[in-house]
């Protein structure tokens, strides 16, 4: 199973960021730079995703 996982950074300051990562059972494929939106990081992790594995992910996962 394929699962891209968003996460939500916030920081001291109040401002949030947003990282992707892409794991097959259990371990880590790929990461992401931090990004400001969410949707961004969603897109990039689906394009990565979709490259680097030839699909779209099972599942997505939203922390």
């Amino acid at each position: 199973m394929i699962e891209l996982i968003i996460e939500h950074w916030k920081n001291l300051d109040g401002s949030s960021q947003y990282l992707w990562s892409v794991w097959r059972d259990g371990k880590r494929l790929g990461v992401s730079r931090p990004t400001s939106l969410p949707e961004d990081a969603e897109q990039q992790g689906l394009d990565w995703c979709r490259k680097s594995t030839g699909g779209q992910p099972d599942r997505v996962t939203r922390l």
